[in-house]
């Protein structure tokens, strides 16, 4: 009987020490303070300035000037990894372009901010393609920074989240696919979750798309809620 006692005592604690160590996991991986350099390159570019001088962009380029001098590869690493999506923006106008299937598509607002700062890969539809959980601002004389997730099907972008009615319309957004587990290898089939984080954004150079950011608090969540993308505070 004592054994048997011992037995369900010490399987109470491995539980114990388990659930520790998920919620461990799960706070190790979400970090302010952390420092990331987004991608700026000039891979693609003079193949992009080609295809966008053979089409009719119309409302897409509101009559900017689309000079390859200023256009620059900024795909984030896990979206080349993951998709054959790329992500072009101007660092003179901040105009964000992403060209799908030898299409160019207006990816997020940009006129008067950042235009794209970062985005993950995220099938929200669950239809088997990858979509775009986007963060990006924007705004003439009002500074804001909005979530969005541009479906790579139906090549619209969903507004998932705006901080111009917030007590802080101006303060810069991130967006983090976040593990459950805080290494590859254990995280391979548990859930991610997409947070949502306060960031200070600075410009290399004055080029505005070679951008680098430090997190400096999370704000919330984008979960899916009845086939729908949701933005959830942070409890």
């Amino acid at each position: 009987m004592k054994r048997i006692f011992c037995l369900i005592q010490t399987v109470v604690i491995l539980i114990t020490l388990t659930a520790c160590q998920t919620k461990n996991n799960i706070s190790n991986n979400i970090e302010s303070n952390a420092d990331y350099t987004t991608s700026c390159t000039k891979d693609y570019v003079d193949e992009f300035i080609s295809i966008i001088g053979k089409l009719e962009l119309g409302d897409l380029t509101s009559g900017t000037k689309l000079e390859k001098e200023h256009c620059y590869n900024v795909t984030p690493l896990c979206v080349c990894a993951q998709t054959d999506i790329k992500i072009f923006k101007f660092s003179d106008s901040c105009l964000s372009l992403a060209l799908i299937d030898g299409e160019v598509y207006s990816v997020c607002d940009s006129f008067g901010g950042y235009g794209f700062v970062n985005a993950v890969p995220w099938d929200y539809d669950e239809d088997g393609n990858l979509d775009l959980l986007v963060a990006s601002s924007w705004g003439s004389g009002l500074h804001r920074s909005v979530i969005s997730v541009f479906n790579t099907t139906t090549k619209e972008s969903i507004l998932v989240y705006d901080t111009l009615n917030t007590e802080d319309p101006s303060v810069d957004l991130v967006v983090e696919a976040v593990p459950l587990a805080s290494s590859l290898k254990e995280s391979q089939d548990l859930p991610i979750y997409y947070q949502v984080f306060t960031a200070k954004i600075e410009a290399k150079d004055n080029n505005l798309a070679d951008l680098s950011y430090t997190t400096t608090g999370v704000v919330g969540s984008v979960v899916v809620e009845n086939t729908t993308p949701v933005f959830k505070y942070n409890s």
